[in-house]
């Protein structure tokens, strides 16, 4: 064992880390989430659904094939104190951690030939200068590792940097965001089958103006996946 490993093994006894849900220490080769709180992770498995409830929030609006949620966002919960970490604490390596943990669940389920690009959400300019990444991208680049899909993460551009919409309801909050997205150009994305990504799925508001941009540009099909989902 080299000084180095010592070194570092002497400053976890001293600094452990500590899982971001329960605030014990991980066990050696744990990142983020111990064992435990990752079993209990509140997965979705929307997959596994005759009847999608995340899907409806889509329907009759614009085309989706398949809506992925990995896990339920559950107020003080496991994910609120993730994501919270993964937004705002200059983080984005959760947002892959989680990605590629959720590619291999998609991959075992029979996902592995769906997607032939990911395009994740984007965020505008300004709150990527001042966030340093974007988390939905983070997400996606995870996602693209495991599923061996192309991450494109300047297909779509965000034209305004809007204030928050979370006290609107839904169809105020799809009238104010519908003309805030376009699709780049730098891409070819015509034919292709195209994973939709985002950090969160409240409303949908959001996701279903990336989608109505992305679905002009004659896709075989067109997919959501997020890392957690409000009910």
């Amino acid at each position: 064992m080299s000084i180095g490993t010592y070194w570092t093994d002497f400053i976890s006894l001293i600094f452990p880390e500590l899982c971001l849900a329960c605030q014990k220490p991980l066990p050696k080769g744990n990142k983020y989430i111990c064992p435990s709180c990752h079993y209990n992770l509140p997965k979705a498995n929307t997959y596994q659904d005759e009847r999608n409830l995340f899907k409806d929030k889509f329907e009759g609006i614009v085309p989706i094939k398949d809506v992925l949620v990995y896990t339920y966002f559950i107020k003080d919960g496991i994910m609120q104190k993730v994501l919270h970490e993964l937004k705002y604490n200059d983080n984005p390596d959760i947002g892959e951690v989680f990605g590629r943990w959720y590619g291999h669940e998609l991959l075992l389920n029979g996902f592995s030939d769906s997607f032939d690009c990911i395009v994740p959400v984007p965020l505008h300019p300004k709150k990527i200068k001042s966030r340093g990444y974007n988390q939905a991208a983070a997400f996606g680049r995870g996602l693209s590792e495991v599923l061996n899909a192309d991450l494109l993460d300047h297909a779509l551009v965000k034209t305004e940097n809007i204030d928050s919409q979370t006290k609107k309801d839904k169809v105020s909050r799809i009238l104010s965001v519908c003309q805030l997205f376009k699709f780049s150009g730098s891409d070819d994305i015509h034919g292709k089958k195209v994973l939709l990504v985002d950090d969160v799925l409240t409303t949908g508001s959001t996701l279903i103006a990336c989608a109505q941009v992305l679905s002009e540009q004659s896709l075989e099909s067109l997919s959501i996946a997020v890392l957690s989902g409000v009910k």
